[in-house]
């Protein structure tokens, strides 16, 4: 089926493309891997679509005033996974990316659009929300940043209001004694939406045992969860098998999950525990400045 009749409309800032916005009550074109596909199962019928190709500096990665990494809302699943910097710098995020859909897809979805498609089985979210990130928004009444576990309020609910823009994504000063890991479970295909996903991010320190640590868990309830408490059991310690098992049983209490065609609720409920406790195993290997 195909797409219905619509006008493009192509600003050059996102002042005006807010405006546009605003005025014909439509939403932003980034990749357009969400939309296009809405639009020709008629879920979406558009009179008029806002284009943001055309605006300067959306799509660049570069160096932030804060010794970190700010990634433009354009730039393409695929160019920041393999971007170098990216690689060297932020490992989990590069790796949490290399597993979206496919390459094909990756090459055209946007960083930006991800996020404001809001929802709760997308992979990059978890990786991104474990490093710290945040969101920058925009519209014509300005700017603002929001911690990325903020943007999420529940299934396709950000907190985006229908005029602003996703701008960019702002990564913190890399941690060269930082490690992570993205490991996630799909009930189906490997390129298909997964059924759980878990991101950890870990911290060492010089006496070879853990600083700080993040663990977000995916795709199993309506927005992705910051675990709470891990900090509190595995800092200062060493991250070994039983301190995982301790930090993975902290799921029960705080797991809501959501049942979908990738999984029931009892099934994910009984499958998180399991990958957390395995990615922060991994992550901790994959540290030079973890004992396990």
């Amino acid at each position: 089926m195909g797409v219905p009749r619509f006008e493009l409309l192509e600003p050059d800032s996102y002042e005006e493309a807010s405006r546009l916005i605003s005025a014909h009550d439509t939403i932003p074109l980034a990749g357009g891997t969400a939309i296009i596909s809405m639009m020709r199962q008629r879920l979406f019928n558009p009179s008029h679509i806002v284009s943001l190709h055309k605006i300067n500096g959306l799509g660049d990665v570069s160096p932030s005033k804060s010794g970190g990494l700010s990634i433009g809302a354009m730039a393409t699943l695929r160019s920041v996974e393999m971007h170098p910097a990216v690689r060297a710098q932020y490992p989990l995020l590069s790796e949490t990316l290399s597993t979206v859909a496919n390459v094909r897809v990756r090459w055209s979805a946007t960083v930006g659009g991800n996020l404001a498609h809001g929802d709760y089985r997308l992979d990059p979210p978890g990786a991104l929300i474990a490093l710290g990130a945040s969101v920058r928004l925009g519209s014509a009444r300005g700017e603002r940043a929001l911690r990325i576990e903020d943007f999420f309020r529940g299934f396709f609910d950000t907190a985006k209001e229908d005029d602003e823009i996703i701008l960019g994504v702002d990564l913190p000063q890399p941690d060269k004694n930082a490690s992570g890991h993205y490991l996630k479970f799909t009930s189906h295909a490997s390129t298909d939406w997964p059924c759980v996903g878990v991101a950890v991010y870990l911290k060492g320190n010089s006496s070879g045992k853990c600083e700080s640590a993040r663990v977000v868990i995916t795709a199993a309830a309506q927005t992705p969860l910051l675990l709470e408490g891990v900090n509190e059991n595995l800092s200062g310690e060493m991250i070994s098998e039983a301190a995982a098992r301790k930090v993975a049983g902290l799921t029960n209490g705080q797991l809501d999950p959501i049942e979908d065609a990738s999984g029931s609720a009892w099934y994910k409920r009984e499958i998180a525990p399991v990958l957390v406790r395995r990615a922060l195993l991994e992550a901790a290997r994959r540290n030079p400045k973890i004992r396990s």
